[in-house]
């Protein structure tokens, strides 16, 4: 049974390779920092309260807070690779960079910061620790867990169809991410023509007789690939 949280091990943050805009930030390319950053923390910006405390008064008496963009840190050891040079480098250019933070369920978070400090401390332990302090720009997008593509509809393990009539084979797949590609095999062998969800010949022959299956291929990143139930083929 599944616990009902997220868990913090195999956590991924990633940072963009170069700076994004908004409409950037979908389809950038991501560098892994995982290996180098231990914990990350959000805070969200603290809203301006307003205490209202005279009786029939319009008026503003305190204000408990002010308006801050939201920020998050990461810290973990201090290493030179592409992604933490590339943190590093948001830094000295002031540059707005794309990040993700991705929890092992698949959820996680989208968000385009300006990273604000560095810092790294010689400790005792031998290691070398970094610290980056990130300031968001606008609200983080939710990332949803990609459910796992699977057939709704599988292959049967035999047909049977009479030289001369229809060929057709069904199969129907859920979940990944729309729109699916399928590839049809005789044997190991793709089938020309046959890039739908049906596999359909108008008049069989003696030769499709033999051992079908379809590969069915979603549009995510990375994508997710099943192969159908075999199918073998009889020509009477």
């Amino acid at each position: 049974m599944s616990a009902l949280f997220e868990r913090a091990q195999k956590t991924q943050v990633l940072i963009t390779n170069v700076p994004v805009t908004a409409a950037e930030l979908e389809t950038a390319t991501f560098l892994n920092l995982s290996c180098t950053i231990k914990q990350a923390s959000f805070t969200a910006g603290q809203k301006q309260d307003i205490d209202v405390t005279t009786l029939c008064s319009d008026e503003q008496e305190n204000i408990n807070g002010l308006a801050a963009a939201s920020e998050m840190s990461l810290s973990g050891n201090f290493y030179r690779n592409p992604a933490q040079d590339t943190l590093r480098s948001a830094y000295d250019t002031d540059a707005v960079y794309g990040f993700k933070i991705l929890f092992p369920s698949g959820n996680g978070f989208l968000f385009r910061a300006e990273v604000r400090q560095h810092t790294w401390d010689s400790q005792t332990n031998g290691v070398v620790a970094a610290t980056f302090s990130l300031r968001l720009k606008g609200k983080p997008e939710n990332i949803d867990a990609v459910s796992t593509l699977v057939f709704d509809t599988d292959l049967s393990p035999t047909l049977s169809v009479t030289a001369g009539s229809a060929l057709a084979m069904t199969v129907a797949a859920s979940g990944g991410v729309a729109p699916y590609t399928y590839k049809w095999k005789k044997g190991a062998t793709v089938v020309s023509g046959q890039t739908a969800a049906t596999f359909n010949k108008a008049s069989a022959v003696s030769g499709d007789a033999g051992v079908y299956t379809c590969e069915v291929t979603d549009s995510g990143t990375p994508e997710q690939v099943i192969t159908s139930a075999e199918c073998t083929v009889t020509v009477n």
